[in-house]
């Protein structure tokens, strides 16, 4: 088992880093690309001045957020992939940031497409504003976020078993322990730092929550589905403790909530 410090630590800055990238290099870096400029940032909302914006830019202002999740989780598994001297630690951060952005990003369409809220929903400010027939168009949404995180969970799952070492049941048992703890510290940061927003509970339900408990559940799940990993010959996912990861995790983390 990894080391528990080192590993919330990891943890609690993948997750503010993603959030961080969804929100202000998708949604407010597009706001002023195009023209206009942010009202008002969080550490989970960006409030673009859309009357400086046509209703295109409006509308990839708001595509932006998952566009860079999905970008951010593609360049998490590569960097992860590309760098097999590097410490256990700095991959399975990698790795993680990897889920967190795809899993983020196919969750996206899943979520509007059941609620018509968010970046790509039906309602007002997201992408698909006004499209007709609604129901139609958030079937689709259900359908290609229900297949998109299917493949988010694959890949993630392809991209960490060279990391593994044991074979069978046993190669499973840490990384899977590790994703839950992972999973849960996420979660309880995102709900710490979204508890002091502005908007309250609001921001909560409709960002906060879906974005972490419901976002990244596959973190919970994903060891279950069925795998033929065969022998593993990786150095397994072990690291002992790292003051620079924890000292990194607890600033990232502060930072965030006190900037935003």
């Amino acid at each position: 088992m990894p080391d528990v410090p080192t590993l919330v630590a990891i943890s609690a800055l993948a997750y503010v880093l993603a959030v961080a990238l969804h929100e202000h290099a998708g949604h407010s870096a597009m706001c002023r690309l195009l023209g206009s400029h942010t009202l008002e940032m969080g550490a989970f909302y960006s409030n673009c001045d859309d009357a400086r914006l046509s209703s295109a830019a409006v509308r990839w202002v708001s595509a932006a957020g998952p566009i860079i999740s999905l970008a951010t989780g593609l360049i998490g598994f590569r960097v992860m992939s590309a760098t097999r001297q590097v410490s256990a630690a700095a991959r399975y951060f990698w790795w993680l940031l990897g889920c967190l952005g795809c899993m983020e990003a196919a969750g996206y369409p899943l979520f509007s497409g059941i609620s018509g809220l968010g970046d790509l929903g039906t309602s007002a400010g997201g992408v698909f504003y006004g499209a007709q027939p609604e129901w139609l168009w958030r079937i689709i949404f259900i359908g290609a976020g229900f297949l998109g995180y299917r493949w988010a969970v694959r890949i993630a799952l392809s991209r960490l078993m060279p990391l593994l070492s044991g074979a069978g049941a046993d190669r499973f048992r840490v990384a899977r322990r590790a994703a839950q703890i992972s999973y849960w510290v996420g979660a309880a940061v995102y709900v710490a730092i979204g508890a002091a927003n502005p908007y309250g509970l609001k921001i909560l339900l409709i960002s906060v929550l879906p974005a972490s408990l419901g976002g990244t559940c596959g973190l919970l799940w994903m060891f279950t589905l069925p795998v033929q990993p065969g022998p593993g010959a990786g150095a397994g996912l072990y690291f002992e403790r790292s003051w620079a990861w924890i000292v990194a995790g607890v600033t990232g983390t502060v930072l965030y909530a006190a900037v935003t």
